[in-house]
């Protein structure tokens, strides 16, 4: 029986692992404990909660609903997702996972670095994607600004193509997990925790500025703030994205077999309605193309006591 991976644990990723777990799918929800609508304290616009429903709350519920028929939480941050022959392997801070299926939920997450001039050089030496970009900076001096597992496990990848690696704080403490600090403490990669000021170069990017005057030489600045959002899982997959969506077409497809993308990572109104129900035609479509040409009996899959 197919694994389905789904990425993200709000309502979106919840909604779609109802379906897939109802399918006797054996689905993967990996959920970092992040998400925006965790944050909400009271929304008054959500079907079936007239007196209005804490985010909290909402999540909760969806995850006890999830798990009710058989749908697995996984509480650990995914940094990468890649082709395994025709699976995908999924790669935590803790373990890796191979499925057949992914259904890319994150939500909305785009974070640009708090350094000065830094949209003119993205795509002239600035980068959102090691995997996307790495390949242009071989043997070239590198840098990734991030704090936490993102920016370690991105630093760790760059090695495959430079030496020339650094980790950039911009004044922050490094907060990557024990593991990670000390894999990139014996690859010898500096720790850099000075403010940062701007970046410098004339058509493309030659160095980054602290706060001190000092000059960090690099030619490629890769992005790493906070988790691997679903614009940057979508690209290492080779899923088209347009600014800080992933482009999918009306059925939540994407052209890569298998990958579907749903909710606030893929733009729209970015309200819990559509995103769950972008998160069902995710879902009931992901399992229409693992069982192929088969037919789905969707008033089954709708008309089951929930």
């Amino acid at each position: 029986m197919s694994d389905v991976a789904i990425i993200g644990g709000g309502p979106t990723g919840l909604n779609a692992a109802i379906y897939t777990a109802r399918a006797d799918r054996r689905t993967l929800v990996f959920d970092d404990g992040g998400g925006t609508t965790r944050d909400v304290d009271t929304m008054e616009n959500v079907y079936g909660f007239p007196g209005g429903v804490t985010g909290p709350e909402l999540v909760d519920l969806g995850r006890e609903h999830a798990q009710k028929y058989g749908a697995e939480i996984v509480e650990e941050e995914v940094v990468r997702i890649e082709p395994d022959d025709d699976r995908y392997r999924v790669e935590t801070t803790v373990d890796e996972y191979t499925v057949d299926g992914v259904i890319i939920a994150t939500g909305a997450n785009y974070e640009r670095p708090a350094i000065a001039d830094v949209e003119p050089y993205e795509g002239h030496g600035v980068s959102y994607c090691v995997e996307c970009d790495a390949y242009f900076y071989r043997d070239s001096p590198v840098a990734v600004v991030g704090t936490d597992n993102y920016a370690a496990t991105e630093a760790l990848m760059l090695l495959d193509y430079t030496d020339d690696v650094r980790i950039l704080t911009n004044g922050s403490p490094f907060e990557a997990d024990e593991e990670l600090r000390e894999r990139v403490a014996e690859a010898e990669i500096p720790v850099v925790t000075d403010d940062l000021d701007r970046l410098v170069g004339d058509e493309t990017l030659e160095s980054v500025v602290t706060r001190d005057g000092d000059e960090i030489p690099v030619d490629g600045l890769f992005v790493a703030l906070g988790t691997a959002g679903g614009t940057d899982l979508a690209e290492m997959l080779g899923v088209p994205v347009d600014g800080d969506d992933v482009v999918t077409d009306s059925d939540q497809s994407t052209p890569v077999d298998r990958v579907y993308a749903a909710g606030d990572v893929t733009g729209g109104h970015q309200q819990i309605a559509t995103s769950i129900g972008e998160g069902a035609r995710a879902a009931i479509n992901l399992l229409e193309e693992l069982r192929g040409a088969d037919y789905i009996d969707y008033k089954k899959l709708d008309s089951q006591p929930a």
